[in-house]
């Protein structure tokens, strides 16, 4: 899709999986990187000519997930994708470029929902916890945002790390939005 000056949305082309997909993020300037749902790969990218490959450096836990129960986002300025285990209560942090990665267990991490970065931060939404965890890209928590919400699904953060987006998974009317600094 595009975006013009005046934020309408023009669709551009429809591109389809081998794979359910519930999340998605941009990797570079021709491809996303896809969360995917049931299947022991638990990213792949997905070019804008519909194209899909795996990234071969990576090694997941040897599981499927059913649909939100594995999410991802990716921070390009540090090569890292961040992957989601909800019932697991952890995330991993994989260094793309190095082919290592670092897994983050942690009681402040409760059924990690959503998850996105910006700035060299990772926000993972904790569901039934009322907060948004962040952490570091080396997997270091640094602060828990309370959210006033119990169920946090969706989280969004803007580039600058200025602004936080939190949407409730159960009360899905709710959206909130919340001043980082």
């Amino acid at each position: 899709m595009s975006v013009d000056g005046k934020s309408s949305i023009t669709l551009m082309k429809t591109l389809h999986s081998s794979t359910e997909v519930y999340s998605i993020c941009p990797y570079d300037a021709n491809r996303f990187i896809v969360g995917t749902v049931g299947d022991r790969r638990h990213a792949r990218v997905i070019g804008l000519n519909g194209q899909e490959s795996y990234i071969h450096s990576l090694t997941f836990p040897d599981k499927t997930y059913g649909a939100g129960n594995c999410r991802c986002t990716y921070l390009p300025s540090d090569g890292v994708l961040a992957v989601t285990y909800r019932y697991d209560n952890t995330v991993q942090l994989f260094q793309i470029g190095l082919g290592t990665s670092r897994t983050v267990k942690d009681g402040r991490l409760q059924g990690p929902a959503g998850i996105c970065g910006a700035q060299g931060r990772v926000f993972v939404a904790s569901w039934g916890t009322d907060r948004v965890v962040e952490m570091t890209v080396q997997g270091e928590i640094v602060k828990c945002h309370d959210v006033g919400m119990m169920w946090p699904r969706t989280i969004s953060v803007t580039q600058d790390g200025g602004y936080m987006v939190v949407a409730d998974g159960v009360n899905g009317d709710k959206i909130t939005l919340f001043k980082m600094k």
